[in-house]
């Protein structure tokens, strides 16, 4: 305990002199700038900031990588508040209630809402960490491949929550993202699949080119054939509101707790990332109500629900990247490189010889988390002002970031086609009534499934008791089954 509060105290005095101090101002200043640009995010600045940082000092830099995680967090909900287009994938759970927010002219609540969750999620996804350093190793170990299917499993049941409207619909979305996920390398096949004869698909459809074309270019389509202002009333611009969002995450605070926690269990998955999470947490949000019916219309709960779990999941996140060099997300995938280019080895090197270099890491990311929600708060009223312009003028500026952010993840021409195409079924999926976050569901817990699925029956020589056998997978199933009846005996006990 001792070797831990030595360690505290280094770290804290390293953070706070110059010029880490500065590092960590920046780095928060550029997650949030990448993290509200389409397309960018956490894991593009931070992997182009590692080159940059050749000769200098390992602290100061680990302090400007974990600070730029942090800030892009917060970023991504910004324009998926305020043109319903999520800056990260986890972020797309928040448009579901943030957009319908700033339709009715609330945006500056929903941005203040959003950043005070983000801000005390962070700080909760923290403290789990730190807490769970001594026992880490035997929760990440805990999840092998049959309980990755399961967990996937109980992702895709959300669909049938969160979807409005149809529910056959829902999942009809949900079965055509989950069907272009089988595009491109199969790794436990060893085959290319429905790469139409290009080397283009190989890799398949990049996950976030998707989410721009049917979110943003999606919604543009939709606005041209609009007249207006994005926010159908005029937006509030006054105290009242900012003062009204900070309270809700306190308000709802036992939302707040639930949806912590299961950012933060979702983020030491290896591979699970904050979509997954924030998906979750919104369903449970959703499930636990007793007026459900008013969540993807504009209901703060929502907000916060999938902002506490993005936050809080990067914190988790960070368990399997420091314990075993397994990452959590995308982003603490591009975190890993950093510390080997900077000679840190996850591990036993990283918990013991560089423990004062780890807080280092925490306290940044806490802290950038802090720091991008105060200044939401500060700015959410002019940000909001966005909402007032005459879509006309906003339409093009959108298709320009999106067609630029989705060329520039890989340069590719061929990016650029997969956005139009996208952006033409996102807005036809939401002029006949289909559910986006459901398709977006399917794409991205198809790979997770499939794999899981393959390794578990290759190990198992082909049988499938593996998957009721081990303690972890029946908690799962007893999930799933609750998860699917919930609406149903809710509805039996009204």
């Amino acid at each position: 305990m001792s070797e831990i509060l030595s360690a505290a105290v280094q770290a804290a005095e390293v953070l706070f002199t110059w010029p880490t101090i500065g590092f960590l101002i920046l780095g928060t200043l550029i997650g949030l700038i990448f993290g509200a640009i389409p397309g960018l995010g956490g894991a593009v600045a931070i992997a182009l900031l590692i080159p940059l940082t050749w000769g200098v000092d390992t602290s100061a830099a680990m302090v400007l990588f974990a600070a730029t995680l942090g800030g892009a967090t917060f970023g991504g909900s910004i324009s998926a508040i305020l043109i319903n287009t999520p800056g990260t994938p986890p972020n797309a759970a928040t448009l579901l209630d943030g957009f319908p927010l700033t339709r009715q002219g609330r945006s500056g609540e929903a941005l203040a809402t959003s950043a005070t969750a983000s801000a005390l999620g962070a700080v909760f996804g923290v403290i789990v960490l730190l807490a769970s350093l001594p026992v880490a190793r035997e929760i990440v170990l805990a999840f092998g491949s049959p309980e990755f299917f399961w967990l996937g499993v109980v992702g895709v049941s959300v669909i049938a929550t969160i979807s409005r409207g149809s529910t056959l619909k829902g999942m009809i979305a949900g079965g055509f993202g989950f069907m272009l996920s089988f595009i491109g390398y199969q790794g436990a096949t060893a085959e290319y699949r429905f790469s139409l004869g290009t080397t283009f698909l190989w890799d398949g459809l990049e996950l976030i080119v998707v989410l721009i074309g049917i979110f943003a270019v999606g919604e543009a389509i939709n606005l041209a054939t609009e007249e207006g202002k994005i926010s159908q009333v005029k937006t509030k611009a006054n105290r009242s509101d900012i003062v009204q969002g900070i309270k809700n995450p306190f308000k709802h605070w036992f939302l707040f707790l639930r949806s912590s926690v299961i950012g933060s269990l979702v983020g030491m998955i290896p591979g699970a990332g904050g979509a997954l999470a924030t998906f979750i947490s919104y369903a449970q949000a959703v499930q636990t109500s007793d007026n459900a019916e008013k969540f993807g219309d504009g209901d703060v709960r929502g907000v916060i629900a999938a902002e506490a779990a993005n936050d809080s999941s990067d914190g988790g996140a960070l368990i399997p990247t420091v314990v075993f060099g397994i990452p959590g997300s995308v982003a603490t995938a591009v975190l890993l490189g950093a510390f080997i280019f900077h000679g840190l080895s996850p591990g036993q090197q990283l918990l013991n010889d560089n423990l004062d270099i780890l807080l280092l890491i925490i306290f940044a990311l806490v802290i950038s988390n802090v720091l991008t929600s105060l200044i939401g708060v500060v700015s959410a009223n002019q940000v909001a002002k966005i909402t007032q312009i005459d879509t006309n003028l906003l339409i093009a500026p959108i298709l320009v970031i999106s067609f630029v952010g989705a060329f520039g993840l890989r340069t590719h021409i061929g990016d650029v086609g997969v956005v139009a195409i996208f952006g033409l079924i996102g807005y036809l999926m939401l002029r006949f009534g289909y559910s986006r976050i459901a398709f977006v569901i399917g794409i991205i817990l198809g790979p997770i499934i499939e794999s899981s699925f393959l390794q578990s029956l290759s190990v198992s020589g082909g049988s499938y008791m593996i998957f009721f056998e081990r303690p972890l997978s029946i908690f799962l199933i007893v999930i799933l089954v609750l998860n699917l009846t919930a609406p149903f005996i809710r509805r039996t006990l009204r």
